[in-house]
């Protein structure tokens, strides 16, 4: 006789994707919200897992380390996050206008710094001395190395003179100040003041360096 099955039950293990996406960052948010109450050598991964209300084995299916959450902390929230804006700009902007793909990305770039968990994250590595973590230096050349792809471009076309400087340090020329400001202001106890300087002093910085880089003074 034919039997009829409901429908079929998962094993353990790794969770499909499209509810890791989810809980992926859950973790992160959850594990940042600790960090900033118990420090990151005083959050355990047990303690994460709870805040969530996660099994540790079920943390681990997404993460084998708590290292590796705060690396994909860094990956969302730190320089390396510049991808994600690189990725949501459009392409075309960046040859029909570099000044104007120039002040885009580093109004995007605050945006996504000055968000609740990016502030929060500004605030524990500086307080824990986590922005000596080799995971920062990386996640650091790696953004600059993005962008310097588009320099490296912008002087093939002749945007930008290649008496200025090689790509990458031209990368750093433009992100470092928006970094010390994000440092200086964009922390987790941050003022509506204090935010409202940093998107100033990174608005001006990048009027600076596009009036030295393009020679343009005027926005599009």
């Amino acid at each position: 006789m034919a039997t009829m099955s409901g429908p079929a039950r998962r094993g353990p293990g790794r969770p499909p994707k499209s509810e890791a996406g989810d809980t992926k960052a859950a973790l992160v948010e959850a594990a940042l919200r600790l960090f900033a109450q118990k420090g990151f050598a005083g959050t355990s991964i047990r303690a994460i897992a709870r805040e969530v209300g996660l099994s540790e084995s079920v943390l681990y299916a997404h993460f084998p380390s708590k290292q590796a959450i705060f690396e994909a902390a860094l990956g969302r929230l730190g320089p390396q996050g510049v991808a994600g804006v690189l990725a949501d700009i459009d392409p075309a902007l960046a040859d029909r206008d570099p000044p104007g793909f120039v002040r885009e990305l580093v109004r995007r770039v605050v945006d996504r710094w000055d968000t609740p968990d990016g502030r929060l994250l500004t605030s524990l590595m500086v307080r824990d001395g986590l922005v000596h973590d080799p995971a920062m230096a990386a996640n650091l050349d790696d953004a600059m190395e993005r962008v310097a792809a588009f320099f490296t471009r912008w002087i093939r076309a002749g945007a930008v003179s290649a008496d200025l400087g090689a790509p990458f340090d031209l990368a750093y020329a433009l992100l470092a100040p928006v970094g010390q400001a994000r440092v200086l202001w964009l922390h987790a106890d941050a003022t509506p003041e204090q935010r409202a300087t940093a998107r100033e002093r990174a608005a001006r910085h990048t009027e600076l360096f596009v009036r030295a880089v393009f020679g343009r003074t005027d926005p599009h």
